[in-house]
């Protein structure tokens, strides 16, 4: 079987991750997700990665689930149906876990598990023509899939995130940019580059600096503002003793742009 994905790294650390099914609209299957898990592993095992792009080929970013794998587990029993899909949760942990700041390039059409997929990414940069859809109910599933109900929660709240998956919302882009769950929309005809620009600055950021947001984030429903102030001291003693802040320092008083090296 041929690779799903393809997986790129240019010279600033930034690494595209593309979903290669345009021909069934990059609708995911368990093969997906598991080029998907390899693909992260790959950023993650890269100590010079600036930031991780996520996109689709063709006109769509995902259709979802794919229809020969959701039929396959119809056809089988529940057991192996909680087998598959907390293998494709396991790529969802893959995205989330990454110490790089993600980003959804949603091309296209995101819906159902590709809408979560892309939720799963720290920011969306979404095409003016694209949709993103929460379309479970309308096939008669849960919107409790591939995360989407737990990004929808920390995302628009628990409200309205049922709202959103038992009426099987879909969002035009501008209104996916009203409800908060996009970072930005840009025109069709220079998606790519406002992709790439955005991109580029994240990988323009001081990379530990970075990394430690991302550290302060991950899990911080869980911890008291005790232990979260503790974490911060940790998180910004690193930062304040790298060169890189050296740097960010000496750029802000000779008014210049920082150069940062990640060290």
């Amino acid at each position: 079987m041929p690779d799903l994905l393809s997986h790129e790294r240019d010279d600033r650390g930034i690494h595209t991750v593309t979903f290669r099914r345009p021909e069934v609209r990059n609708a995911l299957n368990p093969q997906a997700f598991t080029d998907l898990i390899e693909a992260c592993a790959g950023v993650a095992a890269d100590p010079d990665a600036r930031a991780m792009v996520l996109t689709g080929e063709g006109v769509a970013f995902s259709a979802g689930g794919d229809f020969e794998a959701l039929q396959d587990l119809l056809d089988g029993d529940r057991d192996n149906a909680v087998t598959e899909l907390r293998h494709a949760n396991e790529g969802i942990k893959a995205i989330a876990g990454l110490p790089v700041p993600t980003v959804a390039a949603v091309n296209g059409d995101a819906f159902g598990g590709g809408a979560a997929v892309a939720l799963t990414t720290d920011f969306r940069v979404m095409s003016d023509g694209a949709r993103l859809g929460f379309v479970f109910s309308r096939l008669g599933l849960s919107g409790a899939d591939t995360g989407a109900s737990w990004w929808l929660n920390r995302l628009v709240g628990p409200v309205r995130a049922m709202e959103i998956v038992t009426l099987g919302a879909v969002y035009s882009a501008d209104e996916a940019l009203a409800a908060g769950l996009v970072t930005e929309v840009a025109p069709a005809a220079s998606f790519d580059t406002a992709v790439k620009a955005f991109a580029e600055r994240l990988a323009s950021l001081a990379p530990l600096a970075a990394r430690g947001n991302k550290v302060a984030f991950k899990g911080i429903e869980q911890r008291s503002l005790a232990e979260h102030l503790n974490l911060e001291a940790e998180v910004q003693a690193d930062a304040i003793c790298s060169e890189d802040f050296r740097e960010g320092l000496e750029a802000t008083r000779s008014k210049r742009t920082p150069s940062f090296r990640g060290n």
